[in-house]
């Protein structure tokens, strides 16, 4: 009897192998350094995965919704694919938190002095064609432009050159951490 348990196991494991996906890589694209595998299933169909959602597959058991999810690294290291430091997003959340976006630099108008936010851009823009004065609304330029040209006021100084600064709307790892571990438990 253990003579046939014993084949009835090899041939159970010699299904499992013949039906299984062949894994291919891991490679490094050269375009941007990051990792892929190709992986080929019994029917000779081919697809290229990220290393990482390659890993959350075979630790979740199913494939990823490619519209919908999407892998991030916890500590920001895309070298770093260790289970622990990977976690399932959101595709929509994930592009949310990665967007660049610049700082707003507050202003007092020199018109009415009252207090208003501005993108640098429109700033520099402004200092590039020599424009005068920060505005808060058209309605103070064109008091200004006025008063400009009754000779009531002298001229304003050339708006200043400013660069940008950015940040992204990401919290750091020990904090998306302590998200997780109120989620899940530690």
């Amino acid at each position: 009897m253990q003579k046939y348990g014993n084949l009835l196991s090899r041939i159970d494991d010699f299904y499992l192998l013949s039906t299984a996906e062949k894994v291919y890589g891991p490679y490094r694209r050269k375009s941007d350094g990051r990792e892929i595998v190709i992986v080929k299933d019994d029917n000779g169909n081919s697809r290229t995965v990220s290393y990482p959602k390659w890993i959350m597959e075979q630790h979740l058991g199913r494939v990823l919704c490619p519209d919908d999810e999407t892998i991030d690294h916890i500590d920001r290291n895309h070298d770093n694919n260790d289970i622990s430091n990977l976690r399932l997003m959101p595709r929509s959340e994930h592009s949310k938190d990665d967007t660049r976006r610049v700082k707003m630099v507050e202003f007092d108008c020199s018109m009415c002095g009252k207090k208003f936010e501005r993108s640098p851009r429109l700033v520099r823009d402004k200092s590039k064609k020599g424009r005068t004065g920060i505005f808060c609304s058209r309605q103070c330029a064109g008091r200004y432009s006025r008063q400009l040209q009754l000779g009531l006021i002298d001229r304003f100084p050339v708006q200043p050159y400013l660069e940008s600064e950015y940040y992204r709307n990401i919290k750091d790892a020990e904090s998306i951490l302590e998200d997780l571990i109120l989620k899940y438990g530690g």
